[in-house]
This record gives structure tokens, C-alpha cells and sequence, in this order.
């Protein structure tokens, strides 16, 4: 069953109470009979995941600072032309940075719907990457 405590509990956020009562009104006695009883056999993968020990929050943290501290800053270069160049604050506002010139007014327009199709792209290489999985998913109808 699931653990009740720390930094996993707070992010499964289900009981070992909630899991019995889930199995009961499904006939399984538990959550591998349900599996064992819902995936065919033929695509069912036995072998045992090769995940290491969990990390505490704060070995989490520790180790997501190692890695953000492997980024290399840049400079920034809009683009060709703009290079070692001023650019007045009126444009760099109201134009560079006014995302009524880059996006449209509602999201079922395709301009906008791309971006947001590239952000869910982006979440779940994150997801994957942080896991370890080989892939992720995300609700093309969840905005948040």
C-alpha cells in the first residue's frame, strides 16, 4: 500500500483507506490483482522497474540547484538586425513585449493553440526527464 507520510504523501494524496475501499467496488483484492485483472496479458510487462531509492524534499532541491547551475547564460539576441543596437523603451513595451502582437484573442485560434500544444510538449519532456520515464502525458483541456 501507500505510504502516509513526507514529501510522497503530499503529492499521491491517497489513503491506504480510499485504495481498500477503490478495490472493494471493483472486486480486486488489490491494486496488482486489478492490474492483473484490466491489462491483457499480451501487453502486460512484468519486469521490474529499475527506479532508484526516492529522495527526500530537500535532496530533491539540492540536486534540481546542481543541475540549474549547469545552465549556461547567453545573451540574448532577439534577432538579426536588433544586435548591439538601442531599442527604444516605447518599443521594447509596447511591441516586444505586448503579447497582443503574438497571440490571438481566443484559444481556438491556431496561433494560439501552438503555443499551447509546445508548452504541454515542453511539461512532459520535463516530466520524463525528471522521472525517468519514457513518457508523460498532459490534458490538451486543462489549461492550468
Amino acid at each position: 500500500m501507500i505510504k502516509n507520510t513526507g514529501f510522497e504523501y503530499r503529492h499521491i494524496g491517497v489513503s491506504n483507506s480510499d485504495v481498500e475501499k477503490m478495490l472493494s467496488k471493483v472486486d480486486a483484492n488489490s491494486i496488482d490483482d486489478l492490474i492483473e485483472q484490466t491489462v491483457p496479458a499480451s501487453i502486460l510487462d512484468r519486469t521490474p522497474l529499475n527506479i532508484s531509492k526516492a529522495l527526500t524534499e530537500v535532496e530533491l532541491l539540492v540536486h534540481l540547484a546542481e543541475l540549474a547551475n549547469k545552465n549556461q547564460v547567453l545573451k540574448s539576441v532577439i534577432g538579426l538586425g536588433y544586435h548591439d543596437t538601442h531599442v527604444p523603451t516605447v518599443i521594447q513595451r509596447n511591441i516586444f513585449e505586448n503579447p497582443g502582437w503574438y497571440t490571438q484573442y481566443t484559444p481556438y485560434q491556431a496561433e494560439i493553440s501552438q503555443g499551447r500544444l509546445e508548452a504541454l510538449l515542453n511539461f512532459q519532456t520535463m516530466v520524463c526527464d525528471l522521472t525517468g520515464l519514457p513518457i508523460a502525458n498532459a490534458s490538451l483541456l486543462d489549461e492550468a
